[in-house]
């Protein structure tokens, strides 16, 4: 088995070093002086002649059929400025120092915003790609990363308390999502429940951008099943000046009572720079549209540092270090609140631009992250009788070593990554109406372990205005667990897996390719294909009998589950006019194999462990289901005074066979039958935006309308007994005043008419059938001081 991974392996190191050879071409890369961040979309021309290039996202680019000689090259940006060098061509390969660019200092806020715009509605890629901007970020106001995402474009979420909301993209949800930092980091949350998905233990104050990747694509980033959520959090500006800043904020929320306060100090001492930065959020409980009050009170604290080394223009290293802290935040909608998590995230990246042959970078990155997650149900009713406390240790280890080569038709990115992933945990219980028991413990992870090496390569080509990209990855997953038991304090051990049956490995291939090809100087097609496998993650494999999904009922893991298959295609027609702006029509298809579903237990096999369920399902490959959707975007011209975009999208899903069981009036299970095309569940319904924002006094002073309008989701899951939701319309202002370099003022009025309405993917409250309603209208105002 291991040659086998062996030669594997080494057919991927080797297809990433083909290359062809041309008489004459160019080759470089582009940066900014400040972050060292690659710049795409840069205009290379060399003067005097047709030949010209453009950047990619790692900021490189390529120029071919060149004849020796000596030639003087314009580099031009919109948000930077103008650079010019005289170069000398050789024959053969000609490789440039790394190039770097100052941004335009006049409107340069102003530039952000408007291209930010831009790429939140426009893919430049072949496949859907949306970007946010750290100003777009700030502007929202909002309190986590999963609720900044949910007011996006095709991006819900999955409400269960007052914060720390699961993001879900077209549908895809959990562990079919690859969530990341840095295009690396991973971090494994504690709870089963997910009341801390992995996009939780970022602070959305830590944030430079956020990039999102819609489909089976960006294979690169690690298995890819439904999509990529990539956290760029903000790195140190390197500039060889000495240099000291301090930014500070503070913002109130009305509706929640809340506040929030954060302050960042970096610089440059010579070669060195640093980013260190501290934050916290007290927020109380909210009100509804309804005037009702929602248990939704949390308390957040961070801090976090980056150090930076510029050995010299080719080599830099860069340290990473951060902590989150939460304390006493409400779920209403789950068994439990949180009531301690404590997270540490580390990293190491080294990066080698242009080092000698044709290897054009290398990077490495190393990365560790540890949770140590407490929860208990001391605020729920029946906490009068048992009270449980549950803790969990989860642990992530791994990193990623990463190449670039040109060649005359292309450009490589290959490389590995290793992720290995620990998880341990068990739940207390204390029989309070019966003092004389002892306490019983249930295990729901017992040492459970993942491990994940994959090895990649991808191919990017721009030929005659034609882009092509393609990828290739496989991935060699191996997990275990120690034995898994459950006992009764009366009946002892009433359920076992031995060690030698819950162990698996699989050897997982993914591919995808994409194409965009130019129809005019306006009119643009892009198609995307791809196949993305991912191995059952924790929850699915090991789990032991808590409610966790959607319907009422214990799950318990499957450790000899199948991985699960995503094939997809995306076609996406882009139109962009001077006049009218920018048009985006996209259009997907997913068909899953092995979807990974829950099926009920009988009770003779095993009866469940919490108060009340309906019984037990276990996960189980259900065979195929399918996704299909469209988005439609439109952004206005950039330089016209007011701003407007448009945006709506829809997903319709469905499981070819599932199986509904026929309850009696007090809920028990009396029979069950077989339902055909039924609705997958937790699926957004349609929905549109409109934004409109005007730019006064030359740009520092901008008011924003949002609107947003969400239908009925009638095409609901008919075995899951998933209840119909209804549609709704909000309204947002913000409002953003740049006085000068040093204080900016923010504000605004979310839920402008306090209509009160949930999200069709917002849990239920916990033991009831009411719905939990999102916030009424609130009020915020945010201060920022810069020096």
């Amino acid at each position: 088995m291991k040659s086998k991974h062996l030669i594997v392996a080494c057919l991927f190191l080797f297809a990433g070093f083909l290359h062809a050879q041309n008489d004459s071409w160019l080759q470089g890369k582009i940066l900014d002086i400040e972050s060292n961040a690659p710049i795409d979309n840069v205009t290379i021309i060399i003067s005097g002649t047709d030949k010209g290039a453009k950047t990619n996202k790692s900021g490189s680019f390529k120029l071919e059929g060149l004849k020796p000689g000596n030639y003087l090259l314009e580099i031009r940006h919109l948000s930077y400025v103008k650079e010019e060098r005289t170069i000398i061509i050789q024959k053969g390969l000609n490789t440039l120092p790394v190039i770097y660019l100052s941004k335009k200092i006049t409107d340069l806020e102003e530039i952000i915003i408007e291209e930010s715009t831009q790429q939140s509605i426009i893919s430049k890629l072949t496949y859907i790609e949306t970007q946010f901007s750290k100003l777009e970020i700030e502007r929202n106001n909002a309190n986590d990363v999963g609720e900044f995402l949910r007011s996006s474009k095709n991006i819900n979420g999955i409400r269960k308390g007052g914060s720390q909301i699961d993001p879900v993209l077209r549908g895809f949800k959990l562990s079919q999502l690859n969530v990341m930092t840095n295009g690396h980091q991973k971090v494994e949350g504690g709870c089963p429940n997910r009341m801390d998905p992995a996009s939780s233990h970022i602070e959305i104050e830590q944030l430079e951008n956020i990039e999102i990747i819609k489909g089976p694509y960006a294979l690169k980033y690690g298995p890819s099943f439904g999509g990529v959520i990539n956290l760029n959090t903000t790195r140190p500006a390197f500039n060889e000046k000495k240099s000291i800043h301090v930014t500070a904020g503070k913002s109130w929320e009305s509706n929640w009572n809340g506040t929030k306060e954060n302050i960042a100090v970096f610089g440059n001492m010579g070669k060195l720079y640093y980013h260190l930065a501290a934050g916290q959020k007290d927020y109380g409980n909210y009100k509804d549209g309804n005037d009702n009050t929602v248990n939704s009170e949390f308390y957040k604290y961070n801090y976090n540092g980056t150090l930076g080394y510029q050995f010299n223009e080719d080599q830099r290293l860069i340290v990473r270090h951060s902590e989150s802290k939460g304390r006493n935040i409400a779920f209403p909608s789950l068994p439990m609140d949180e009531r301690k998590d404590d997270t540490q995230m580390s990293s190491l990246e080294y990066t080698l631009s242009n080092p000698k042959g044709r290897l054009t970078s290398l990077n490495l990155q190393l990365f560790n992250s540890g949770v140590r997650h407490e929860m208990d149900n001391k605020n729920r009713p029946f906490s009068d009788t048992v009270v449980a406390v549950s803790i969990i240790h989860a642990y992530n280890t791994g990193g990623r070593l990463a190449g670039q080569i040109h060649s005359g038709f292309g450009e490589f990115t290959f490389g590995a990554d290793y992720e290995a992933i620990r998880k341990d945990g068990q739940r207390d219980k204390h029989m309070i109406l019966q003092p004389g028991l002892p306490v019983k413990e249930e295990k729901l992870w017992n040492n459970a372990k993942i491990n994940n090496l994959g090895i990649f390569t991808e191919f990017t080509s721009n030929i005659n205005k034609t882009e092509i990209v393609a990828s290739i990855r496989a991935d060699f997953n191996q997990a275990q667990s120690d034995s898994i038991s459950i006992f009764h304090p009366m009946q002892g051990e009433i359920f076992h897996y031995a060690e030698d049956s819950i162990q698996s490995e699989f050897t997982n291939f993914s591919l995808s390719a994409g194409i965009t090809q130019p129809i005019n100087n306006n009119l643009s097609v892009s198609f995307a294909a791809g196949r993305g496998v991912r191995s059952p993650d924790m929850t699915e494999r090991y789990i032991i009998l808590l409610p966790i999904g959607y319907d009422k009922f214990d799950y318990l893991g499957n450790p000899q589950l199948k991985p699960e298959v995503n094939n997809q295609v995306d076609l996406t027609f882009k139109y962009k006019t001077k006049k009218f702006g920018d048009f985006q029509l996209n259009g997907f298809y997913s068909f899953l194999n092995d979807y990974i579903h829950g099926k009920r237990l009988p009770p003779s096999i095993q009866k469940p462990l919490s108060k009340d369920v309906l019984g037990v399902k276990q996960f189980y490959n259900a065979g195929n289901a399918q996704m299909r959707g469209f988005e439609f975007g439109w952004a206005s011209p950039v330089k016209n005074p007011l701003q407007a975009s448009l945006f709506a999208s829809y997903t319709y899903g469905s499981l070819d066979e599932a199986t509904k069981y026929i309850l009696d009036e007090n809920g028990e299970v009396i029979d069950d039958e077989i339902i055909k095309n039924d609705a997958l569940t937790e699926i957004p319904p349609f929905e549109a935006s409109l934004g409109l924002k005007y730019k006064l006094l030359n740009g520092k002073l901008i008011p924003e309308l949002m609107v947003r309008a969400v239908a009925a989701q009638k095409h609901v899951s008919d075995a899951s007994y998933e209840v119909e939701s209804e549609g709704f319309i909000i309204s947002n202002f913000y409002l953003s005043w740049k006085f000068n370099s040093t204080l900016s003022l923010a504000g605004g009025v979310k839920n402008i008419f306090d209509a009160a309405y949930y999200e069709h993917l917002n849990r239920n409250i916990i033991g009831s059938s009411n719905n939990l309603y999102e916030p009424g209208r609130s009020f915020f105002l945010k201060i920022k001081f810069e020096i």
